[in-house]
């Protein structure tokens, strides 16, 4: 079989079962907010406003498992099974360290965290009902979260993705079921669809459990085996997981902050920006897909040490990307009409929303080429330090103070104000393929440097 071959063939392997994963997780969220809006707006908003504290959590937890699956990755190249085993208690130790002090703050300070977000007394007392119990469900997520991501780093994506399929039919099962009281079961309103997130996220923990140890699985490992690391080895994931930690809370801040300043523009900017959000968002998830699975392929090429295959892997992830980037812009302009229709707006939403696409669609090669160097091959190769730093410099220092000048000073509309923020995405996508230019990015973290 040829190079070419080869890779499509692992890309494909490692890429599609995460894509999947993307879909079914987005659609979780969907089916949440369509089930919970039957119950009126007070639980929409305490739905919504629980959910951002998951956001802050999953930042964290995100952070945690994609900074320890660098490691994973390059062990797994190197065949250090004893190694992967040590990272990745590592990451269950922080993951559950974190989420027990998530779990604290939505259990004895519910009504203060809700509070921040609104101060209506019912919004207060659902948003209370639902994140107390749903709160519970983070400890589940952050070990299904470590072994998930995990089992990505060693190129076995199919395990999460069915486990994640799984935990969706149960937690859409038990939402129409507790939340409206059908199928036999209480009306709880939605305090069900609290205990219906939890029996999923319990569910998905206890069979990608069983799945793993019940075969031969490079994250089979006793534990013993996820404790055995000293200080040294702990510095050592740190070096690589803190940098990715604090990229995923400065690019979530950075998201609020652009959210605020759309938000002060205006109801019909704030919509337009929705709408062209969750369009776009469909289609990202083949970038974010790819991405992961780059940082897997890469990551394992380094790690093994033949750095001539991992700037191959990578040249042809870019040319892909590339390609993948051109048509799906192509589709996005010519589908969007049609799928704007969908939507019951204004015709100065419809029309500030459609030129948001077009603009969307292109910047997109550049958003999927610095997606792609970014998140997979820089962070990949080891380089997580210097992803820090573009992605840091890029957002805090050009997106969000063009944001905010578009927006307060000059009042421009907000597809102008959009693309002044989409030139962000112009400068990170350079910086960073000057960076791969360089070849700098090859950091073989497994050699340990005396």
């Amino acid at each position: 079989m040829s190079d070419s071959k080869s890779f499509y063939k692992l890309l494909v392997k490692v890429a599609f079962p995460i894509m999947i994963q993307y879909f079914i997780t987005s659609s979780v969220n969907m089916m949440d907010s369509f089930m919970i809006g039957k119950l009126g707006e007070e639980a929409v908003a305490a739905l919504g406003i629980s959910n951002q504290y998951f956001f802050m959590f999953n930042l964290l937890i995100m952070g945690i498992c994609s900074g320890c699956n660098v490691l994973i990755a390059q062990f797994w190249g190197k065949e250090d099974t004893k190694s992967i085993r040590k990272v990745l208690g590592v990451s269950l130790a922080l993951g559950i360290s974190t989420s027990v002090i998530f779990l604290i703050g939505g259990t004895f300070f519910s009504e203060n965290i809700i509070h921040v977000f609104n101060k209506s007394n019912e919004v207060i007392s659902l948003g209370k009902d639902y994140l107390t119990i749903v709160s519970i469900s983070y400890v589940f997520t952050a070990i299904s979260l470590s072994y998930g991501i995990g089992s990505r780093g060693v190129q076995q994506t199919v395990l999460p993705m069915v486990c994640s399929s799984v935990a969706f039919l149960l937690n859409v099962v038990f939402n129409y079921g507790l939340i409206f009281g059908n199928l036999g079961m209480p009306a709880l309103g939605i305090k069900g669809a609290a205990v219906a997130t939890l029996i999923a996220r319990v569910v998905e923990m206890i069979l990608i459990i069983i799945l793993i140890y019940g075969k031969n699985h490079v994250l089979k490992a006793s534990f013993k085996s996820l404790i055995d690391f000293d200080r040294k080895f702990f510095k050592r994931v740190m070096d690589v997981t803190i940098p990715v930690i604090i990229n995923e809370i400065c690019w979530g801040l950075g998201i609020v902050i652009y959210a605020i300043i759309y938000g002060n523009m205006g109801t019909r900017s704030m919509a337009a920006v929705q709408i062209c959000t969750s369009i776009q968002n469909m289609f990202l998830i083949v970038l974010f897909a790819i991405a992961n699975g780059a940082c897997a392929i890469v990551g394992t090429e380094v790690g093994r040490g033949d750095y001539d295959k991992s700037r191959y892997y990578s040249k042809k992830l870019l040319q892909t990307t590339l390609v993948l980037s051109v048509v799906i812009g192509i589709v996005l302009v010519i589908s969007s009409k049609y799928v704007l229709r969908i939507y019951n707006v204004s015709n100065e939403v419809y029309m500030n929303a459609y030129y948001m696409i077009i603009i969307t669609s292109i910047v997109l090669p550049a958003r999927f080429i610095g997606g792609i160097l970014i998140i997979g091959i820089l962070r990949g190769g080891g380089d997580t330090k210097y992803v820090l730093r573009v992605e840091f410099i890029t957002m805090w220092f050009l997106g969000v103070p063009l944001c905010l000048i578009g927006a307060m000073l000059f009042k421009l509309k907000i597809y102008e104000v959009y693309m002044l923020v989409a030139l962000e995405e112009v400068v990170k996508c350079i910086v960073s393929f000057m960076r791969y230019k360089s070849g700098k990015w090859i950091r073989n973290l497994t050699v340990v440097e005396h």
